[in-house]
């Protein structure tokens, strides 16, 4: 059984085929959207599931993905995150106007975006803005919307040169996972950091490119 859900006002309905999640718009009228659920119900009952487009679109997912992160991350973190989307969903609606789904953001707008960025901000918002959205799309292959994370292709920023401090088990820890490939969100959990954002105390640990990562 399916079911409806509302973002600011824009109504969605949300269902399962083939053992998968499905979101797809159903308008503002609640009454269009109980209509169109009953009708994709019929064709699942029918037999006509793989008729079915797959897709998901971007405030449905961010909310999704806000809905999880406030599970598993501080309010900090979680307003990192919010705010990251916030800025991202500008920049695609100023730039590429004709984004509106998940599967629609490449590396190339990922790029780009870093890009945008670069303009009037430092090189460890950039690449931290990066890593996160990073962690944002990882969301999405956990939902099974993506096959593959846009935002591994891109290269981040050279880290500027840091002070050499004495290493502490924090910190070798943090180089261990690093090392493994860890993202932002696991390693904010497993050091048990208060903000995601302090992850940039370890940012000549992280490796640039995901090529970088294996070397």
């Amino acid at each position: 059984m399916g079911q409806i859900r509302k973002i600011d006002d824009v109504y969605y309905i949300e269902f399962y085929a083939r053992g998968l999640l499905y979101s797809q718009v159903a308008g503002g009228n609640l009454q269009e959207a109980e209509r169109l659920l009953q009708e994709v119900e019929g064709k699942i009952a029918g037999g006509e599931a793989l008729t079915i487009v797959r897709h998901i679109d971007l405030p449905d997912f961010y909310e999704r993905f806000l809905s999880e992160a406030s599970t598993q991350h501080s309010p900090k973190s979680v307003k990192r995150f919010a705010s990251t989307i916030r800025h991202f969903s500008k920049f695609l609606s100023d730039d590429f106007p004709q984004v509106h789904q998940l599967a629609q953001v490449t590396p190339v707008i990922v790029e780009s975006y870093k890009a945008h960025l670069v303009k009037t901000q430092k090189v460890k918002i950039v690449n931290l803005s990066i890593l996160l959205i990073r962690d944002i799309m990882e969301f999405g292959i956990k939902l099974g919307f993506l096959n593959d994370n846009p935002s591994l292709h891109v290269r981040l920023l050279p880290w500027p040169k840091t002070v050499k401090r004495r290493p502490t088990a924090r910190y070798n820890k943090a180089m261990q996972l690093l090392s493994q490939g860890v993202g932002l969100s696991k390693l904010v959990q497993l050091l048990k950091l208060p903000d995601i954002s302090r992850t940039v105390y370890f940012s000549n640990l992280i490796p640039l490119s995901r090529e970088d990562a294996y070397n």
